[in-house]
């Protein structure tokens, strides 16, 4: 019985709240009840109204009266803490499924200062922010992104107890955040050996031999185990080696190679791969159902790899189409 009420209000919840990138607090977001000090003020108040009707006693009256109005005070008072409250979701950064994503949240107070009120998702804890008026402000809320894919972050909750504590304020919203999640990253095994790969080991001191390519200057990403340091000992610019064998080898990073795991373990594995090439400086294909990036490094190369994973349909077969 608990859990249908419950799954009635997220629904309604759902359909009430839309995800949006901006929004203002209205009186249509804003929810206002007794807390539990207010309750017991309440009480008090009907005790005190008992009493002033039983004694007949002007001045337990006029006591009673002026709580009351107390009471209506600050309703205005907590409402107005909410009310034109202008809130903006940030920019996200791309996490590994597991860890914590963190979504920037900007706060704008345009008619009056805002008082104690409480932001965040109740399962991470909220942080209690102060604005002055006209004054913005930036937070870094923190969630855990538990799959692969576009994340959306749940709703998040506004609350405040401002002020006396006497009622609780509170909203619910949905911003538009997306993370992109990848897969994480379990190593299944080696890599298997493809036609033409090498063993990957470092090279000797001297360049000279029958597999000798050439140079080229060094750039970012490129393993040091290749670089000639002799030449670079001289004054030198420092030159990485390059050998046939290394020039023509390729490790492609295959979804079947993986077949006898499931579809979410298989992109957990070559999550695992892309980062191991990307540490080694190794140039490195992807193949997925239905997508194939052809071997290459980089942060760009690999920003696009792991999207892939993040973004694959487990339930493609088809191969074919390559990302530049």
């Amino acid at each position: 019985m608990i859990q249908r009420l419950r799954e009635r209000w997220e629904r309604w919840l759902t359909l009430r709240i839309k995800p949006v990138n901006q929004l203002t607090l209205q009186q249509n977001r804003i929810f206002i009840f007794l807390s539990r000090t207010g309750l017991g003020f309440l009480l008090l108040l009907l005790l005190l109204l008992v009493m002033a009707i039983n004694y007949q006693n002007n001045l337990i009256f006029g006591i009673t009266f002026w709580l009351f109005s107390l009471l209506l005070v600050v309703i205005f008072h907590t409402y107005a803490n909410f009310a034109g409250l202008e809130l903006q979701a940030g920019s996200t950064q791309a996490v590994f499924a597991g860890d914590i994503t963190e979504c920037s949240l900007f706060l704008r107070a345009h008619q009056r200062e805002r008082v104690a009120i409480q932001i965040g998702w109740p399962a991470t804890g909220l942080q209690t922010v102060w604005l002055e008026q006209g004054e913005e402000k930036s937070l870094i809320l923190r969630h855990v992104a538990e799959q692969r894919g576009y994340y959306r972050p749940p709703r998040l909750r506004l609350e405040s107890h401002y002020p006396l504590a006497l009622l609780r304020t509170w909203s619910w919203v949905q911003l538009d955040w997306r993370v992109l999640v990848y897969p994480k990253p379990v190593w299944p095994g080696e890599i298997p050996k493809t036609s033409g790969e090498h063993e990957g080991a470092a090279v000797s001191a001297e360049p000279w031999g029958d597999d000798f390519a050439g140079f080229h200057p060094y750039q970012p990403g490129d393993s040091l185990r290749r670089a000639y340091w002799r030449a670079y000992a001289k004054g030198l610019p420092l030159l990485i080696m390059e050998h046939a064998q290394s020039v023509e080898s390729d490790i492609w990073l295959d979804w079947d190679s993986l077949s006898h795991l499931g579809p979410e373990a298989r992109l957990s594995g070559l999550c695992a791969w892309v980062l191991h090439c990307e540490e080694q400086a190794l140039p490195y294909g992807l193949r997925l159902p239905g997508a194939e990036f052809p071997p290459s490094r980089g942060d760009r190369h690999r920003a696009a790899c792991l999207k892939a994973l993040a973004l694959c349909d487990t339930g493609a077969s088809e191969r074919g189409r390559v990302y530049g």
